[in-house]
């Protein structure tokens, strides 16, 4: 999650970027993005074909329930959550 926030946060401030890196940043973001809500971030279940739910702060970490959203912040989530 934090990759993600401080990826699109360089984005957002850097419009000087060139384009072959700003497609590379763009890339990479929606690499870890892929990867990211394909497992839920609490017990690693593969997404399969159900769908996980988001977090709505960071927008980095996938659940496939709110029992495993509710254990993953309790376990640290609170700690990386950036707000968006």
């Amino acid at each position: 999650p934090t990759f993600l926030f401080w990826g699109r946060r360089a984005m957002e401030l850097e419009g000087n970027l060139s384009t072959e890196k700003k497609d590379v940043l763009i890339k990479t973001i929606s690499k870890v993005e892929e990867r990211a809500k394909s497992r839920c971030a609490n017990c690693r279940k593969e997404a399969g074909c159900s769908s996980f739910k988001r977090c709505v702060r960071c927008l980095g970490a996938w659940y496939c329930g709110k029992e495993c959203q509710v254990q993953h912040w309790k376990a640290g989530h609170k700690i990386d959550c950036v707000k968006r």
